[in-house]
């Protein structure tokens, strides 16, 4: 039995040998850089991940397999480093040696000497571009509808909430179109729900093609979308663009050797921050009935009831 204070024996390997094997040996990412990033350590575990070899990576800035996106945030990382402050894990887009995106969770930690100077940064990262997939997959799906990949109504709200907000600022208006298909249900009972399904899509191509980025367009079910647009001027201006998608969607939709035409109901309504999401979508709402009411294929603004 030994002792700390024993001398090592002289056939077991000495504790900077073990900690050199456990470091090869690793399955993360083991870096060592000076305090401005410069790469001084490099272990197996960093070449399977990124792709580099030690003797390539060896005198680099770290800089260098970081995403452009996160640059700024490896900065603020250095700077906190740099002065001793602790650092919690964090997350961080590296870029491996075919280009590829890795997302990393990383600890990082400042190495000082005995007069608490900073001389060497430590970096663990391990992978974890699996679970960054599923977890955006998950909000995507939380915030998309599934089949045309559109805002969904959670989504739209949201983005109708911030947008009022900003009428405060902007004295603008935010307009809402809510258009329903006209006897979608013929199309599904003639071609089949699958046919149907890929009338929808089609119609979600068409009419993201005639929006600017900043609008949003929403599938809230069925047959049913939504155009938001915000620093809209006068319902004039909201009906013009209510207009335009009505027209996008008169030329037959072609595809597998079919032809599908349809018409839509439109109802447009217009608020600022004094209104509120819903009831500005359920104003819209209201309008889009009063045009089906009228005979579809039509656009109708909402008329604040006498």
């Amino acid at each position: 039995m030994t002792t700390p204070t024993d001398p090592p024996h002289p056939d077991r390997p000495g504790p900077d040998r073990l900690l050199r094997s456990l470091v090869d040996a690793a399955e993360d990412a083991i870096i060592l850089t000076t305090p401005d990033a410069v790469v001084t350590a490099w272990n197996p575990g960093a070449t399977r991940l990124y792709g580099h070899t030690a003797g390539e990576m060896l005198g680099r800035p770290l800089t260098e397999v970081t995403a452009a996106e996160d640059a700024a945030e490896l900065t603020e990382v250095l700077s906190l480093l740099g002065r001793g402050a602790r650092c919690d894990p964090f997350d961080l887009r590296r870029i491996d040696r075919d280009g590829r995106v890795v997302d990393v969770s990383v600890s990082a930690s400042a190495i000082t000497d005995p007069d608490g100077t900073v001389v060497a940064i430590g970096w663990i990262e391990r992978d974890v571009t699996g679970r960054r997939h599923v977890e955006r997959m998950i909000s995507h799906l939380a915030f998309h509808d599934p089949l045309t990949g559109l805002a969904n109504r959670t989504l739209l709200r949201d983005r109708m909430q911030h947008a009022l907000a900003r009428t405060r600022r902007s004295g603008d208006l935010v307009a809402v179109i809510y258009l329903d298909l006209d006897a979608f249900k013929l199309v599904n009972d003639r071609f089949g729900h699958p046919a149907g399904d890929r009338v929808l899509q089609l119609v979600a191509t068409r009419l993201r093609g005639l929006l600017r980025p900043e609008d949003t367009l929403a599938r809230l079910g069925g047959d049913e979308f939504v155009v938001m647009s915000d620093a809209v001027p006068s319902m004039e201006a909201a009906l013009a663009i209510a207009e335009r998608v009505l027209g996008a969607l008169a030329p037959p939709f072609e595809f597998d050797e079919r032809r599908v035409e349809v018409a839509a109901s439109v109802g447009v309504a217009v608020g600022d921050a004094d209104i509120g999401a819903d009831r500005l979508l359920a104003h819209a709402d209201r309008a889009m009935y009063a045009a089906k009411a009228a005979g579809g294929g039509a656009v109708a603004p909402f008329v604040t009831p006498a």
